[in-house]
């Protein structure tokens, strides 16, 4: 008696796992493989006030009903920042031809609100794209986003202890995070790159995997 419950044990068990097993393997073939990190369950983000370049108030309520492509920098930044932008402004047409119901808007978190006025702001994202978004604000709030869209920034080589001054690099992540309609975050695209070159994010990749993570076929 004992060795049969024990085979039925057995056998429960390896029916769970071929279950399990088949359930993955469903899951797997509906949903398609891309480069980018792409959650499974799409991650919240906390409510924030920030100002965007034009002088008004940004909230998460400016995530809604759109897709949103947003990074981190800031307008002094020697290299990732205009690379991003430009590859950003090269690829944004591409980008618009999968608009559906819901349609696409890319924003810099600038994470040097000490330098990048709201003026600064403006001219530095007209310059690559009229349409596009420049927001910042307190450290506190950008430190709250930030972590929560699953990067992060650090001002260096700043001989000011509270923070001001000029002359001083802000190293930050190279990621782009794919925000989607509910205003939660979908994916990540990491950025690439070997020593010695600038880590930035593939737009040939981007562009591969947008249409697939957002629906368009």
């Amino acid at each position: 008696m004992k060795l049969s419950w024990q085979w039925v044990i057995l056998a429960g068990a390896l029916a769970l796992a071929a279950g399990v097993g088949l359930s993955l393997n469903g899951q797997a073939d509906e949903r398609p493989l891309v480069s980018a990190l792409w959650y499974e369950q799409a991650r919240p983000l906390p409510e924030v006030e920030l100002k965007d370049h034009s002088g008004g108030v940004f909230t998460n309520k400016q995530f809604k009903g759109r897709w949103t492509l947003m990074f981190l920098g800031y307008t002094s930044c020697p290299d990732v920042c205009p690379t991003t932008m430009a590859d950003l402004a090269r690829a944004y047409p591409k980008l618009q031809v999968h608009l559906t119901k819901s349609p696409l808007q890319v924003v810099l978190m600038s994470v040097d609100p000490g330098r990048d006025s709201q003026q600064k702001l403006a001219d530095y994202v007209g310059f690559f794209n009229p349409e596009f978004y420049a927001i910042t604000g307190e450290h506190s709030q950008l430190y709250k986003l930030s972590q929560s869209l699953g990067l992060m920034y650090v001002l260096v080589d700043n001989p000011n202890p509270d923070g001001t001054g000029e002359d001083y690099l802000v190293d930050h992540s190279a990621d782009i995070v794919l925000i989607n309609p509910e205003g939660a975050v979908e994916a990540v695209f990491r950025p690439e790159g070997g020593v010695g070159e600038i880590r930035k994010v593939s737009m040939n990749r981007l562009m591969e995997d947008y249409p697939v993570i957002t629906g368009v076929q």
